[in-house]
């Protein structure tokens, strides 16, 4: 059985690049309104999406799926994760002992390291790293806690002599967008997908012909819908996100696999880099 962790993103992908007109508005209400489908037979879901139950098997088939039966299951295994953790985020932790939170919080980013593992798209992860290697900056956007994402990367790329151009304030990320030139690399932190001034920044990085390189949770979002490249974090928040804690620790571990991915590729001419600095930042805590 063809059950993975990654079916929404194996729709996503098709979505964006092989989907015909007809099998669109099935693949939209698949990624938006994923726990409904799962609860509907394939004549229902046919009903919703004005097209022929023949449509839905063919997308079906055409993304290693048997039929609409095994394709539930993938999903349902898709989101089991993160309807445990949402129902866990909504009870009251009131009678809870301090070690009982402490282990569910640490529980929550270990899960969510592992579901961005399993995310992880190794092909798109290369071409990643060589835009990388070819671009001559790299500019970052983040808003919030997505913002000390993009400071975490720009402080590992410049160590080893990767320039970066990323601002904290919002109205400069927004002029910054508007510098960028054709075919130069931009990578967009954004949990969401929806934030009003990240997607205004997105679309104007796109309307100048840059490469968009986006970092948020896989589904269906404005972004994605404007970016060129993915990487993927797994959709673990809590409904209020009083916190945004298990997306940060996604998103942080893109960026050391990023970081990591791109040492690798440059990696002599990095570690003289890294050799150097380190020496100029013992010399200055002796002094």
């Amino acid at each position: 059985m063809c059950c993975m962790k990654k079916a929404l993103y194996r729709l996503e992908t098709y979505y964006k690049q092989k989907a015909t007109a007809s099998e669109r508005d099935v693949l939209v209400y698949l990624l938006n309104q994923t726990r409904e489908a799962t609860a509907i037979d394939i004549h229902t879901l046919a009903k919703k999406c004005y097209c022929s139950p023949a449509t839905i098997v063919r997308i079906c088939k055409k993304n290693g799926f048997k039929g609409f039966k095994e394709l539930k299951l993938a999903l349902l295994n898709d989101l089991d994760f993160s309807r445990e953790l949402e129902q866990a985020n909504i009870q009251n932790s009131s009678g809870q002992n301090l070690q009982t939170i402490i282990i569910n919080a640490l529980n929550e980013n270990i899960h969510a390291i592992q579901n961005t593992f399993s995310l992880l798209d190794f092909q798109e992860l290369n071409t990643i790293v060589d835009l990388l290697s070819a671009c001559r900056y790299v500019y970052l956007f983040g808003i919030g806690a997505s913002f000390l994402v993009a400071r975490d990367l720009q402080q590992k790329l410049e160590r080893i002599n990767k320039k970066t151009i990323l601002y904290e304030d919002i109205h400069l990320q927004l002029v910054s967008s508007t510098n960028i030139e054709q075919g130069e690399v931009a990578i967009i932190f954004s949990y969401s997908g929806l934030t009003k001034e990240i997607i205004e920044m997105a679309r104007n990085i796109k309307q100048r012909g840059g490469i968009i390189i986006a970092v948020t949770k896989y589904g269906s979002s404005k972004l994605i819908s404007l970016s060129d490249y993915n990487l993927y974090v797994p959709q673990i928040e809590a409904p209020l996100r009083i916190s945004a804690g298990s997306s940060r620790i996604s998103q942080l571990s893109v960026v050391d696999i990023l970081y990591q991915a791109y040492l690798a590729s440059v990696h002599s001419q990095s570690m003289d880099k890294i050799i150097a600095t380190n020496k100029l930042l013992e010399k200055k805590e002796e002094e």
